[in-house]
């Protein structure tokens, strides 16, 4: 927290927000978006300037990419400060509207249907079909302000990293529409690692020409590449990406990439290449959290011309916990179903659906059942587990279905706190910790998660 001796608050009508209108107009409404919309600035009596931020990750980037622009703008609107710091401070921060508000957002958002190499894209690997939760909200803004701009934004690699079935293609190919579409790139290229390999090696050994595939790439204005990992061990394609990956760098064109993982974990990947990774923005896909997991139904199901019954989305989302893909393949086996048998899509028909699936202990003892649980213990509704308060009738019950969770689920910690309003892996840890020692001094603690432990027990 800040120390007590603030002497300025500027509020939204400030001339910091006055401050923010010109960065704006310097950086683009995307770039804007992200960083600097929910940005405070405080002016303590030494004359330091303290910009608030959600986290550390945001003090750290602005000041990285940003801190010269908000200097000469601070002085431009004759702001008097001594020194620049950048503070995390914990609050309710908005980082961006609510869910429901962005799905409404991208259902009205108009992208043209026109597309110079639409064989390049799948046609429903779209922003407006792309659905924006906690655990992909960075890469999801960040993926927008590069297709807005392509080469005019500090992103440059943008690089995203995270399992199988988040959304990483989804993105990548978005991207690429959206410039096409919109005319912000005249020549886009999207390959998979594997179609660039065997298109190098074509060349080299074919064509026995490997200048005319480095040509190939003259006049691109962005490349988009899937799946990098896959250039471990192949030191011959490293170094022709290598020598294409600077050419467009130095001249500003934009290049956008995703990954299994960090690459600086990729394994027998050349030094200099990670290094050069590391100059522009990294961002990670979580596995989507409960209420994103009911949101991504409801828009297959809607795109299908489906309409799925509450119990049905809530029982699915519940079990289905570990991907997009995975989300998106059970609701495709649900409409044939339906469709071979003549049934409604019911809450029975689903259950019946998955049968065996459903009876693994990391599936049946969802973080959603262990929510319902010990919302009923304690009295409380399952929503007020994931509400921003720190009451103590909330937050007990809240650090207690945490705690059970960590102990009964093979989620990460990262996950668990997606699912419980978007909180970070760190207070999952803390919770843990907190009720382990709670129950080691009070017994009727100790009795109630007992109670709900029981009926968990029989499911394992």
């Amino acid at each position: 927290m800040l120390a007590n001796n603030l002497s300025h608050d500027f509020s939204i009508t400030s001339p910091w927000q006055r401050c923010l209108e010109n960065i704006m107009e310097k950086i683009g409404p995307a770039s804007f978006e992200t960083w600097f919309k929910t940005t405070e600035l405080q002016i303590t009596n030494d004359g330091s300037a303290n910009i608030l931020v959600p986290n550390q990750f945001f003090a750290d980037f602005i000041e990285e990419h940003f801190l010269a622009l908000i200097e000469e703008t601070l002085r431009e609107a004759d702001i008097k400060f001594s020194t620049i710091y950048f503070k995390p401070v914990e609050k309710d921060w908005k980082i961006v509207q609510p869910l429901s508000e962005e799905i409404e957002e991208a259902q009205s958002r108009k992208i043209p249907q026109r597309a110079q190499s639409p064989e390049q894209f799948h046609p429903n690997y779209t922003f407006n079909k792309f659905i924006v939760g906690d655990g992909n909200r960075m890469a999801h803004a960040a993926s927008l302000a590069v297709a807005e701009a392509p080469g005019k934004t500090s992103f440059n690699p943008l690089i995203i990293y995270g399992g199988t079935g988040l959304g990483k293609t989804h993105l990548l190919q978005a991207i690429g529409q959206f410039a096409q579409n919109e005319g912000t790139a005249d020549k886009v290229i999207y390959l998979t690692s594997e179609e660039f390999t065997n298109q190098y090696i074509n060349y080299v050994i074919n064509k026995k020409d490997s200048t005319s595939f480095y040509r190939k790439f003259n006049d691109v204005d962005l490349l988009l590449i899937d799946d990098i990992q896959f250039f471990s061990g192949k030191p011959g394609t490293q170094k022709e990406f290598f020598r294409i990956f600077n050419k467009l760098l130095l001249e500003n064109k934009q290049i956008v990439l995703s990954s299994d993982r960090q690459p600086d974990k990729i394994p027998d990947m050349m030094e200099h290449i990670i290094n050069r990774f590391l100059g522009g923005l990294i961002t990670d896909i979580q596995p989507p959290n409960l209420e994103t997991r009911m949101a991504i139904l409801r828009k297959k199901a809607e795109i299908d011309g489906l309409h799925l019954p509450d119990e049905v989305v809530q029982f699915i989302a519940g079990h289905i916990t570990s991907n997009v893909r995975e989300l998106e393949g059970t609701l495709i086996k649900l409409i044939a179903s339906s469709s071979f048998t003549g049934r409604d899509i019911t809450l029975e028909v689903a259950k019946e659906l998955w049968g065996d699936a459903v009876s693994r202990q990391e599936e049946r003892i969802s973080v959603a059942f262990i929510q319902q649980k010990v919302a009923e213990a304690f009295g409380i509704s399952p929503n007020q587990l994931t509400a921003h308060t720190r009451k103590r009738d909330v937050a007990l019950p809240r650090s207690v279905a945490m705690y059970l969770c960590k102990k009964w689920t093979k989620q990460s910690l990262r996950s668990i706190g997606l699912d419980f309003g978007g909180r970070d892996y760190s207070t999952v840890i803390h919770s843990f910790k907190k009720i382990e020692s709670e129950i080691q001094q009070d017994q009727a603690l100790r009795q109630k998660i007992d109670a709900i432990e029981e009926l968990l027990r029989p499911l394992t």
